[in-house]
């Protein structure tokens, strides 16, 4: 079975899965990058509530969140340019 991936969407406010659109943190609490959805943030928080899908890339949905801005953010991931 193939594994499960996704694009890392990272906006103003919020950050998500692009597989689910659930919400999720870019780094864990010792700062480290988030590589699987594994738990849901926000609000309502849920461990283990992510769909387990690998992130490969990200994105943003605002035109103010520059490429450049998405790098600095995750640096260990490349920046996808189209949806």
């Amino acid at each position: 079975m193939p594994e499960l991936t996704a694009t890392l969407i990272i906006n103003i406010t919020d950050s998500r899965c692009g597989n689910c659109g659930e919400a999720t943190l870019l780094r864990d609490s010792q700062g480290e990058p988030i590589t699987h959805h594994a738990d849901v943030s926000g609000y309502s928080p849920e461990r283990g509530g992510g769909c387990g899908a690998r992130f490969v890339d990200t994105r943003s949905e605002y035109g103010a969140i520059t490429p450049d801005v998405l790098r600095r953010a995750r640096p260990d991931l490349p920046v996808r340019t189209s949806r």
